[in-house]
């Protein structure tokens, strides 16, 4: 600032000196202009008018010079100050601006709203569901093979009689038992009016389990067992269609009724080995498998078809995928599975830090782009019914179908690139 005030004092200094020069010439020029009149032969009375009007002169020129800081030498007038000025600006002048105000800030709201939504995305750390192993006999070999088959599949299973039962709690199997005692078969039943489930291996008991009685008959088991063509909780992740070698063995074969979902069967004699079912709140599974019938190094299929079973019956979501033509996979065909496999499609669908939301995970580590890549949960048994949730980045292309005959939806998506992800959000919005 005491800079520029310098500057704009040399600057006046300077004008101010130009027009005393000039004022000072104007002067010398008029009174050389008298003496030349008076030199001259011409009449007094010119003579007298020209000395006049050179004083005249004069005198304007000092008159200058020394009311120089007055002088008003703009060419322009002098503006008021800006801070005194009243601001009137037209709407019209403004109106362009605003849908691009308004633009913006929709922009802004909606990346907030899309940075709130990831960042809700925690995955929930759910472990395995606790497996109480209820026998009439400690010393089962039956139930003795179980709890190590297992404790193999990273179960936590406790072995205890049935006069020892004292509460119940996760999943409870019934194994090589024939009778419930009355205090164990009230407390089973209030335990899955309350949305338990109980896993029953071999002969069933004659006791009703909270109002389904299942039957069998024994006999010898064939060499392997086929595992179902069909898209179920328990075969999830599975190839369709495997079989599964076993060494001959005396089992129960179950008697089956329409209500049950069948998920393999003994290959030559076409019997039920492991079937599930759904009555209410209450989940039930019959394996007619003899553990100790397995190879000496055991068997993957049969671990994970038991880890599937036993998460299906604690409450967890259960997933299984395909890729292909749109219309095979809504119907989840087996050729449409073994494609996802081979195809190395990835996917997973974890239970959120919020337990009334989940999030499915799809992966292509394939070479290629996934056609229809598709995912089908079947939900725990406390959610009704789903819907997409997360932002629209996060919903884009993504179709959800609800199948409420198995309570699964299918979440697909139209394709999927090579080493692509994709993660999506589902919400319950209807508790069971």
């Amino acid at each position: 600032m005491a800079r520029g005030r310098v500057r704009l004092r040399k600057k006046d200094d300077r004008q101010r000196r130009r027009v005393v020069a000039g004022a000072r010439v104007v002067a010398m020029e008029a009174a050389e202009m008298a003496r030349s009149i008076a030199a001259a032969d011409a009449p007094p009375e010119t003579v007298a008018a020209m000395q006049e009007a050179a004083a005249a002169m004069e005198e304007a020129a000092s008159v200058v010079a020394l009311t120089w800081p007055e002088v008003e030498r703009r060419s322009k007038p002098r503006l008021p100050a800006f801070h005194l000025h009243n601001a009137r600006v037209q709407w019209k002048h403004v109106a362009i601006y605003v849908p691009l105000l308004l633009f913006v800030i929709l922009l802004g709201a909606f990346a907030i709203w899309s940075f709130f939504q990831r960042q809700s995305l925690v995955l929930d750390a759910i472990p395995l569901p606790k497996v109480t192993v209820v026998t009439a006999n400690p010393a089962s070999r039956l139930a003795a093979s179980w709890v190590r088959l297992l404790n193999d599949a990273e179960l936590q299973s406790t072995l205890v009689t049935a006069d020892k039962v004292e509460t119940l709690a996760g999943v409870v199997v019934l194994c090589d038992i024939w009778s419930l005692p009355p205090a164990l078969a009230g407390n089973l039943d209030r335990f899955l009016a309350n949305g338990g489930a109980v896993v029953v291996i071999g002969t069933p008991p004659v006791t009703a389990l909270g109002g389904l009685r299942l039957t069998a008959d024994t006999g010898d088991s064939d060499t392997a067992v086929k595992l179902g063509e069909s898209a179920s909780p328990l075969v999830a992740r599975l190839t369709p269609g495997a079989v599964m070698w076993l060494r001959p063995a005396k089992v129960a074969f179950l008697k089956e009724t329409p209500r049950m979902a069948i998920d393999a069967r003994w290959r030559t004699n076409a019997r039920a080995a492991v079937m599930h079912v759904e009555n209410g709140r209450a989940r039930y599974v019959w394996i007619g498998i003899d553990a100790d019938a397995l190879p000496p190094e055991g068997n993957n299929e049969l671990t994970l078809l038991v880890r599937n079973a036993f998460r299906w019956a604690g409450g967890e979501a259960v997933s299984d995928g395909a890729v292909g033509a749109a219309a095979e996979t809504k119907t989840f065909a087996p050729q449409t599975r073994r494609a996802a496999r081979a195809a190395h499609f990835a996917f997973s669908v974890d239970q959120l830090r919020d337990h009334s939301q989940f999030s499915v995970r799809m992966v292509n580590r394939g070479t290629a782009p996934l056609e229809n890549p598709t995912v089908k949960i079947w939900l725990p048994p406390r959610v009704g019914e789903v819907e997409l949730g997360g932002d629209l980045l996060m919903r884009r292309g993504a179709t959800l179908t609800a199948i409420p005959d198995e309570r699964a939806c299918l979440v697909a998506l139209p394709s999927l690139g090579r080493n692509a992800e994709r993660v999506l959000k589902l919400e319950a919005v209807a508790p069971r």
